[in-house]
């Protein structure tokens, strides 16, 4: 009788493990590109937390604006304290869902697009992306990109360095996922 309820036992562990429909990083990459021909604008991140719900076609992203990386400290100070705002808008976010069709247990690499909410400096707007999906046994992998501008999220540049930033900034996201484990 024992061996009956363990057999039964592992057989729900593994099809629940098998039927994994909520994948999680904390570690995605977010690098963010706003360089002109007189200066060279780059930042990355690799906290971002994010999950992708792969039976109801759902993805979100979290990151501290804080968490951004440059190469020079008064850039990174800048972005802070005079563009984002962190102390008053510490997290930039994504709510989205992913409209194209994708087979999940197909492991072939598929571009979707994702349609969703991003919010940045307390300002909310409607994205469409395009974004590279891989499924995979055990893990999803993914990687988009999308431009914004600095206007759309009520990020004022001044004047004086208004030629060194770019119009559009580009963002690159990449992550990986694991099953998420509650």
């Amino acid at each position: 009788m024992n061996k009956l309820i363990l057999c039964f036992a592992l057989s729900l562990f593994f099809f629940n493990a098998g039927a994994q429909s909520r994948f999680f990083t904390k570690d995605a990459k977010i690098n963010f590109n706003s360089s002109t021909s007189l200066e060279d604008i780059v930042a990355e991140s690799n906290q971002a937390t994010t999950f992708i719900d792969i039976d109801k076609n759902e993805v979100a992203f979290s990151v501290l604006t804080t968490s951004f990386k440059f190469r020079r400290a008064l850039m990174e100070e800048h972005f802070n304290e005079n563009y984002m705002e962190s102390a008053k808008f510490p997290k930039a976010k994504f709510t989205g869902k992913i409209i194209s069709p994708i087979d999940w247990k197909n492991e072939k690499l598929v571009v979707v697009d994702v349609k969703g909410q991003l919010t940045m400096h307390g300002v909310t707007k409607e994205v469409t992306l395009k974004a590279l999906i891989t499924p995979g046994k055990g893990k999803v992998v993914a990687a988009a990109e999308l431009k914004v501008t600095p206007e759309d999220f009520a990020i004022a540049i001044p004047s004086a360095v208004r030629d060194k930033i770019a119009k559009d900034v580009t963002i690159k996201i990449d992550a990986v996922y694991a099953p998420y484990q509650q």
